[in-house]
């Protein structure tokens, strides 16, 4: 996978249990869509995605919110 960050130690990264054939695209690969790399795996939204990009990004997502929260508690 294209430019992998290297702060996964910062990020607290959730798994996500993809045993599920369903994450499974039989048809070929299509471009991730966080980073552009060919996958065969699918998100819960039937979007092409790798498994720890998808992971990363719940886990930015996460912590963006917390940020937003707390940022709010401050007000």
């Amino acid at each position: 996978m294209a430019d992998e960050p290297e702060d996964d130690e910062v990020l607290d990264l959730p798994l996500l249990d993809w045993r599920d054939s369903s994450h499974w695209d039989y048809s070929g690969p299509l471009p991730c869509r966080y980073c552009e790399e060919p996958t065969q795996m699918r998100d819960s939204k039937h979007k092409p995605a790798h498994k720890l990009c998808a992971e990363r990004a719940l886990a930015q997502q996460a912590a963006e919110a917390a940020d937003a929260y707390q940022i709010g508690q401050t007000r």
